[in-house]
């Protein structure tokens, strides 16, 4: 399977995850409900995303602090270079 594939399925299978990790929701993760008491530790408010989105580099930057901490413990180490993260 080539990288692209499997960057796909994984994107497939996590979507809710991606989202959350890149917009940095508040309510919207994979353990994070709306109903949830607690939001995220991370999470920004609104304005902060649609900010986000209109000036696209603390997208960027999102992005790129998700591949990072992905490879930490996130996700598996095998997964983590399967998916060509470790560079």
């Amino acid at each position: 399977m080539n990288g692209w594939a499997l960057k796909l399925r994984y994107a497939r299978k996590y979507w809710k995850l991606l989202i959350h990790l890149t917009f940095k929701t508040r309510h919207f993760g994979v353990n994070n409900r709306w109903w949830v008491a607690q939001p995220s530790a991370i999470g920004w408010q609104p304005w902060q995303i649609l900010w986000g989105i209109v000036t696209v580099m603390p997208i960027v930057r999102n992005v790129q602090s998700l591949k990072v901490r992905s490879c930490i413990g996130w996700i598996p180490h095998d997964e983590c270079e399967a998916l060509g993260l470790m560079r």
